[in-house]
């Protein structure tokens, strides 16, 4: 049997992207990529050529084309014929509407993606035949397409899924928490005799015979150590590395972009960040390099906006934050005397605490005193969610390119932003972005998200601090890794050298 190694941080838990448990483990979204294929995907790219405008084209997949009526309003999705999941059920219509059933009913993250669309009832999502599924819109929207690159709402094989249902559990939570009942390349086979996390082959996956018959996620928590191992060739590949981009005695590093990025959330509830200026001041002493050479090890770059250059509808002619120190402490002490803050962070993510510590030593040093407060990741999303911290940091992203879907995603709580953690709350985004949701029009859309750009770096609820690259090795022997937005791997693309 040909195993791929994928050395990682920890192993997968949770495969289920609609659990709220774990959701932002990185390694529980790889595992739902190896079993979950979407309607639509991005065509790709090598690394070399990673984020370019050419890359982000949206193309029909497990679909096999999509039609829309002339408004805009409704969508139908031709589905190919022949795509089989490992249990040896075609995907059909149904599989689809039921995914989008369930996420309407959890009221996760798919519930979350559907609403961009305005997709709130599973009424809206209506089975015309076997392989025609139609999506029902109440109001002109382009972004359609573009969701469906998510992978969640996820489709299951729902005639396995519902197998494993309960009153108690009608949407099989339980089971597919750590059972894949996908029509993607892999399914799940569970923990090996050397406690890696396996996925095996789905022998019937619809894009032809994979190059690996099983794939095992390798628990090496250390970067150093990961990259060791990599070097020994005790895995054949590792995520999350710390290591300069190029080659290195028979093992390939790259850096790709991501549309992930560290940030620093003010609670503009609570002074002093109830104060525009003070806000500022705070993104003027924020020693931007360090961050990225210290922190980051270099697998990060520097934000010219509040969203990822790899975004469509992104623009960097609003910067304005740079590192000036002496201009943060001007403004500071016009605005004394500050109390003292708290900058809450987690360090499940090895660049946080150290991003913490840098920002609390300068701008305690400018004037503001900063207190790094290290708490749980759980205890850390509840005092974001509840507004109960003076500062934050966290790491999050998009999971596609659309700038619409990011910027709610960011800063728009009427349209359901989950970044409303600061308490920020603009009108004139608000108006702009249901502007920009519904125009048509590609070039006025973005023109209309560059004006969002513009009052959120004025603003300024929370501050870019840098956008994130996937850092990864392979040895020699392992080609064909293809970059999508999220930039993790699909090891479907990997294979053998020769």
């Amino acid at each position: 049997m040909r195993t791929l190694r994928i050395g990682c941080t920890v192993r997968p838990t949770v495969l289920d992207r609609d659990q709220p448990l774990r959701l932002l483990q990185w390694e529980n979204m790889d595992g739902h990529l190896q079993l979950y294929e979407p309607l639509t995907q991005c065509v790709g790219a090598p690394p070399e050529t990673a984020g370019r405008p050419e890359s982000l084209e949206v193309l029909p997949f497990v679909a096999e084309r999509w039609e829309q009526s002339a408004d805009c309003t409704t969508y139908r999705f031709f589905l190919r014929r022949g795509i089989y999941s490992a249990f040896d059920h075609e995907l059909t219509a149904e599989d689809v509407r039921w995914g989008w059933e369930r996420s309407l009913a959890l009221g996760t993250v798919g519930a979350w993606v559907s609403g961009n669309a305005g997709l709130a009832s599973p009424d809206q999502v209506q089975v015309l035949d076997r392989y025609v599924v139609e999506f029902r819109l109440p109001h002109p929207n382009t972004i359609l397409p573009h969701l469906f690159t998510v992978v969640v709402p996820t489709i299951f094989d729902a005639q396995v899924a519902r197998q494993h249902t309960t009153p108690e559990d009608p949407w099989a939570l339980r089971w597919t928490q750590t059972n894949g009942v996908g029509f993607g390349p892999y399914v799940t086979e569970g923990l090996t005799s050397d406690g890696s996390f396996r996925f095996v082959k789905n022998p019937r996956y619809w894009r032809g015979p994979l190059a690996y018959d099983a794939v095992d996620f390798v628990e090496v928590r250390d970067p150093a150590e990961r990259w060791r191992a990599l070097q020994r060739g005790d895995v054949d590949v590792a995520i999350e590395l710390e290591v300069p981009e190029g080659q290195h005695d028979g093992v390939v590093v790259y850096h790709v972009p991501t549309t992930w990025r560290y940030t620093m959330g003010m609670n503009v509830t609570r002074p002093p960040f109830d104060r525009v200026e003070v806000r500022q001041a705070v993104a003027l002493a924020v020693p931007y390099e360090r961050i990225i050479t210290e922190a980051c090890k270099g697998c990060a770059k520097r934000m010219l906006s509040c969203v990822s250059d790899t975004i469509v509808g992104y623009t960097p002619a609003h910067h304005r934050w740079e590192y000036r120190p002496d201009e943060a402490r001007r403004i500071l002490q016009r605005h004394q005397p500050l109390p003292a803050v708290k900058l809450g962070y987690h360090d499940e993510v090895p660049a946080l605490p150290i991003i913490a510590r840098l920002i609390a030593e300068s701008l305690s040093e400018l004037g503001l005193p900063v207190e790094p407060a290290l708490m749980s990741r759980e205890d850390h999303s509840f005092v974001q969610f509840t507004k109960s911290v003076d500062m934050f940091l966290d790491e999050f992203g998009p999971m596609t390119v659309d700038g619409r879907y990011h910027l709610r995603h960011d800063v728009n709580p009427p349209l359901g932003g989950i970044f409303d953690y600061t308490g920020y709350h603009s009108a004139e985004i608000d108006r702009l972005l249901t502007a920009a949701f519904r125009e048509l029009d590609h070039e006025r859309m973005k023109a209309l998200l560059a004006e969002v750009q513009r009052i959120a770096l004025h603003d300024v609820p929370w501050v870019p601090l840098a956008q994130q690259k996937f850092c990864f090795g392979v040895r020699g022997a392992v080609i064909g890794y293809r970059w999508y937005p999220l930039a993790r791997l699909r090891c479907r693309d990997l294979r053998p050298r020769g």
